[in-house]
């Protein structure tokens, strides 16, 4: 699998996800700058390539790549973390264990980050994936 067909599966199971407004998602590089000024939740979506490995040889050899999708949850600072946990939770559940043509993800993983330092409490949610 390529590191297209990755991210066009990453990208599409995300705008897939109903837990915040689509509109709230920021995308990596996405062509129209992102302003989460006046969000009551909002997230940002990166996708992390790992090591690539090769467990078969044979006739043509078998890639298989890893990485880690990156779902990075913010609601303003000392307003509560009720959303963000039930988006995080909701989030999990669209991900975890997700599997399409080649394409798992595994167990995720959830971060507090706190107040960024920008207005904004975070919260990390981590997705382990391998492709084939």
């Amino acid at each position: 699998m390529t590191f297209e067909q990755i991210r066009n599966i990453i990208t599409t199971r995300m705008t897939q996800w109903t837990g915040i407004p689509a509109s709230d998602v920021d995308y990596p590089n996405s062509p129209k700058p992102f302003n989460p000024a006046r969000r009551a939740i909002w997230a940002r979506l990166a996708d992390i390539p790992a090591l690539s490995s090769t467990p078969e040889i044979g006739l043509s050899p078998k890639v298989r790549r890893t990485g880690l999708i990156v779902v990075q949850l913010f609601v303003p600072s000392y307003k509560g973390t009720l959303a963000i946990t039930r988006a995080a939770d909701a989030l999990v559940q669209h991900f975890e264990f997700f599997s399409e043509a080649g394409f798992d993800c595994y167990a995720a993983s959830a971060t507090s980050v706190g107040d960024d330092g920008n207005g904004w409490y975070q919260v990390n949610i981590q997705i382990p994936y391998r492709a084939y």
